[in-house]
């Protein structure tokens, strides 16, 4: 990777993270999330500035092509998100459950009253 493109692709990242913690400091993303992407950008950024470690990673690992090990670790990355998005939309389903019951426990008690 050439000098020019590292240093693209750091100051992309650092704009990144500095947009989420913009979204985070207007309460626009969850802590929790913003914390993941901004680690991710963190993490490319640091193999942007030493793409060694990938290659050493992808040599550790077995992977044949530091390419498809950088794929890999994307892929694990979004099964993390989709796993946290999913835990957090069936608690929010719960909530809704509860709230929709709650609802037609306080129309059938005003409707009672009327």
């Amino acid at each position: 990777m050439s000098l020019r493109i590292r240093v693209i692709v750091v100051v992309i990242m650092l704009f990144v993270i500095a947009k989420i913690v913009s979204l985070m400091s207007k309460k626009k993303i969850n802590y929790k999330y913003g914390l993941g992407w901004s680690l991710l950008a963190m993490l490319v950024a640091v193999l942007a500035l030493w793409p060694d470690i990938l290659y050493w990673l992808a040599k550790v690992t077995g992977v044949i092509a530091p390419v498809n090990m950088l794929f890999f670790m994307g892929f694990v990355f979004a099964l993390a998100i989709i796993f946290a998005l999913s835990k957090t939309v069936s608690k929010l389903h719960d909530k809704v459950d509860t709230l929709t019951r709650e609802i037609a426990l306080l129309r059938k008690e005003i409707d009672d009253k009327k």
